[in-house]
């Protein structure tokens, strides 16, 4: 009896160590195969990370070249906008040379217009009206002033001529190298005063000469349109009858 006891006792445990190999075996395959699973699961999740990249990229490239796109339509509009802008320029050059050539003649005859007209004029500030002519002469050879410019001074030269018109002023001032008072009614009428209020003239437009004044009554109102052009008197009435005589 206890023999047969060993001996169940023997087959128990060689089932026991098999099935324990069995069970080793079973395990190692189940490590192996979740070994395996593990390294296809990296595997996948690698390519998904590879796949997200190239996707992201895919993305980027793909907004950069309809950046792109929209850039280089906007250079080209760009680009025909400076065109236009280029082209129009140079008309206005061309058209800013052919105005230069055409305006200075102008310019000239301006000039001369205005010497002869300060030449022919009654000569009040001669040497002033003189000097503001040759001025303008220098200016038209004078490389550093433009065009406009030069034309810009001309205009002021026939501004201040203009004006005396409409104005009256006593200055001082030489003729025949003698100092007097001068006064100046607008541009038609000039007088001289002695500094010592002896002598008085006016300059006849006609005769083109000067005249003297011995009628007591138009010194009188020379004296006093001298003292208004100074503004030391208030504007009066003034009666300068040898005018009104000599143009008779």
């Amino acid at each position: 009896m206890r023999k047969i006891y060993k001996t169940i006792l023997v087959l128990l445990s060689l089932q026991l160590i098999s099935y324990a190999n069995t069970i080793d075996k079973s395990i190692n395959v189940i490590e192996k195969t979740n070994s395996k699973l593990k390294s296809y699961q990296n595997s996948i999740d690698k390519n998904e990370r590879i796949k997200e990249h190239l996707l992201n990229e895919y993305k980027y490239t793909t907004s950069a070249i309809k950046s792109t796109k929209v850039y280089n339509l906007q250079l080209e509009k760009i680009k025909k906008s400076q065109e236009e802008e280029l082209s129009s320029l140079n008309q206005q050059i061309i058209d800013i040379e052919q105005t230069q050539k055409n305006i200075f003649p102008l310019m000239i005859d301006m000039i001369n217009s205005l010497e002869a007209l300060v030449k022919q004029d009654t000569p009040f500030l001669l040497e002033e009206r003189t000097t503001r002519v040759q001025r303008l002469k220098d200016i038209l050879d004078k490389a550093d002033i433009q065009t406009h410019e030069k034309y810009r001074i001309i205009l002021e030269a026939f501004k201040v001529e203009y004006d005396y018109a409409k104005t009256i002023e006593s200055y001082q001032s030489k003729l025949n190298d003698k100092t007097y008072n001068f006064l100046r009614l607008g541009r038609v009428a000039l007088y001289y005063q002695s500094l010592d209020l002896k002598e008085y003239g006016y300059f006849n437009n006609k005769t083109k000469f000067w005249e003297t004044i011995d009628d007591a009554k138009s010194k009188s109102n020379i004296r006093k349109a001298i003292k208004i052009a100074k503004k030391q008197q208030n504007v009066d009435f003034l009666n300068l009858p040898f005018l009104a005589t000599k143009e008779k």
